[in-house]
């Protein structure tokens, strides 16, 4: 039996393997062999994603202006300039703003700011770290001998990105100021390099207020980091308490302007990482960067009237022959390539008599290769503007940093330079002696002109050395040279018997010194204006304030409109007005090249410039030919 028992055992539990077998009931069909489930792998991490600016994100329009797309919505200011264009950019699939001027210079226009002196959520949001980013493209290599500012908010605090000086290497920096101490401590975090010309550039400036760190990264790759422990200190005063793109806040105007193309400018509430940093990049990149135009010192009427066939003349460095030049309308629906000749220092484009009137954006084309220029309005029929019906006024005499304004030094290098006229201001003190000074005092003394005697103040010295000049003094120079008019400004005095009491006292002298025909007036006070008319009927009097139009004027017998520059750009058809009245136009102070070809264009008869020999450089060209 044990033999038998033995034979059966692996039968029957070979049985017992057998599928159905082994079961209570018959009929249940059973349960099949369970499987063991495989391993699945974890869940791959959703990949992250590119940071959106939350505090600015500049978007170009084909227009000029500009606007914020992020969730802060802050109001872009465009300041409109000839030297500034906004065009469909193909590499990026955007519009940019290209800017087109000497590196460095301080404008009045053509720029972008975002002002933030009201906005105390974008201050709070800088003061606790913050990231800037922007991508840009220089028209020139900036040769050191000024600080150049692409996208900033500086003036003695504040955050931005900049081009230094020779003396700091003439390299790209981050740079916000930042301190324990609450005074002015700029932090910079330098590249290492200088940008190159025609090469774009991404930049991302990280200022972590929590790591008192500053960081740059430059294309994607981090390229400088500064210690940058304490507080963020704000720009002062708070009339700089704005971002520029193209320029850095110099109260109304742009310091250290920008040259060259800016394609985005953003900020971030957070300090990015250098993988979001990254993933910034790889959205920009360009594989291959564009033909680049190396054409520098761009100078072009902004204004101009021409007629079918005129040669159109645009000044710079660098054009070569068979450049073009393209005239694209503002919106864009029409671009006129036009055939040009070339000049010592010029290209000049042929009116096309298809051209029709209207603004227009201005392009170099060489090849493949674009570079925008500015804008120009262009007026059809009639004789073309010319620029030598522009006069230069000396703004105080030609004054340097060795020539005191309202000096007798001053009034010189006016008649040296062979100018127009230049201008002076005058007070009278109180024993009826006329000095020439701009302000209530003198410089570094505590008298007020109109309320001392002239001995109170006889031996007060300019910083050039000269002693305070009077009227009487100003004059003898000015019998000098009779080819230098003298533009006589009567100060408001505090009452009208002093008011009064000025004005007869010049006519006097004027009279006495037989200049009356070499002497123009201006005042702020048309009661000064009305007066100096009534005694020299014959002589040419303007009105400063600007609160009046032409027709006003010259029913009052006044003769020009001396208006600043605001009152005009607001104003632009008085000038046309005035002239069909017979008066003569003047605009104040026009310092800036770009302006001064504005009021060339427009066809003013006196320009008061601090620079009057920049002045007459650009007047010296001829920017309209009949062919």
């Amino acid at each position: 039996m044990k033999k038998v028992f033995s034979f059966c055992l692996p039968l029957l539990l070979a049985a017992v393997m057998l599928p159905g077998c082994g079961k209570s009931d018959p009929k249940d069909p059973g349960t099949p062999p369970q499987k063991e489930d495989p391993v699945k792998p974890a869940p791959e991490p959703e990949p992250e994603a590119a940071p959106q600016a939350d505090l600015l994100d500049v978007v170009f329009s084909p227009d000029g202006s500009a606007k914020d797309v992020s969730t802060g919505r802050r109001t872009v200011r465009y300041l409109p300039g000839a030297d500034l264009v906004t065009y469909q950019n193909e590499a990026y699939g955007r519009c940019v703003a290209a800017f087109n001027r000497k590196m460095g210079s301080s404008v009045s226009s053509g720029f972008y700011r975002v002002d933030y002196a009201d906005d105390e959520a974008l201050r709070k949001a800088l003061a606790d770290g913050h990231s800037l980013e922007v991508v840009f493209k220089a028209n020139h290599t900036s040769d050191g001998s000024a600080e150049v500012k692409v996208f900033s908010s500086h003036q003695s605090g504040g955050t931005g990105f900049l081009i230094s000086t020779s003396a700091r290497g003439t390299q790209f920096n981050f740079l916000p100021n930042v301190s324990t101490d609450g005074k002015s401590k700029w932090i910079w975090t330098p590249c290492g390099f200088t940008p190159q010309a025609g090469v774009y550039y991404h930049a991302v400036g990280v200022w972590n207020k929590k790591e008192g760190k500053s960081y740059l990264y430059v294309d994607g790759v981090m390229k400088g980091k500064s210690d940058a422990s304490g507080e963020l200190n704000f720009p002062t005063p708070a009339s700089c308490l704005w971002f520029g793109i193209g320029g850095d806040p110099g109260g109304d105007n742009a310091d250290s302007a920008w040259d060259g193309e800016v394609v985005l400018a953003r900020i971030y509430d957070d300090p990015l990482t250098a993988s979001q940093v990254k993933l910034l990049y790889e959205q920009v990149k360009q594989p291959v960067q564009p033909p680049h135009l190396e054409v520098s010192d761009v100078s072009f009427l902004p204004e101009a009237r021409v007629s079918a066939g005129n040669r159109y003349r645009i000044y710079g460095k660098g054009f070569k022959e068979g450049d073009k030049i393209r005239f694209v309308t503002e919106d864009g629906s029409r671009q006129y390539d036009c055939e040009t000749a070339f000049g010592d220092g010029f290209v000049a484009a042929e009116i096309p008599a298809t051209l029709a009137e209207g603004s227009y954006k201005l392009f170099a084309v060489r090849g493949d290769g674009v570079l925008p220029l500015g804008r120009t309005r262009i007026h059809l029929g009639g004789t073309p503007a010319s620029a030598g019906g522009t006069k230069i006024v000396a703004h105080r005499g030609f004054h340097t940093s060795s020539v005191s304004e309202n000096s007798i030094a001053a009034l010189k290098k006016a008649q040296e330079l062979g100018i127009y006229g230049a201008e002076f201001d005058v007070w009278i003190t109180l024993d009826g002696v006329v000095v020439v000074n701009h302000d209530p005092k003198l410089p570094g003394d505590s008298h007020t002109i109109q309320d001392s005697n002239f001995a109170d103040i006889k031996d007060v010295k300019l910083s050039n050395g000269e002693k305070v000049p009077t009227l009487e003094d100003y004059l003898l120079q000015g019998k000098e040279d009779k080819d230098t008019r003298l533009v006589l400004e009567i100060k408001s005095h505090s009452t009208a018997a002093r008011n009064n009491a000025c004005v007869d006292a010049c006519v006097a002298m004027v009279k006495e010194m037989d200049l009356t025909g070499q002497v123009d007036w201006i005042a702020f006070s048309l009661d000064n204006c009305k007066r100096v008319k009534s005694l020299l009927p014959d002589a040419t009097v303007e009105y400063l304030s600007g609160n009046m139009d032409p027709a006003s004027l010259h029913a009052l017998g006044i003769d020009g409109i001396d208006y600043q520059t605001t009152v005009l750009d607001a104003h632009p058809d008085w000038i046309g007005a005035a002239h069909d009245l017979g008066m003569v136009v003047n605009v104040w102070t026009v310092d800036g090249s770009a302006a001064m070809l504005k009021y060339i264009g427009q066809g003013v008869d006196f320009i008061t410039t601090n620079k009057p020999d920049l002045l007459k450089e650009l007047l010296s060209r001829t920017y309209i030919t009949a062919e």
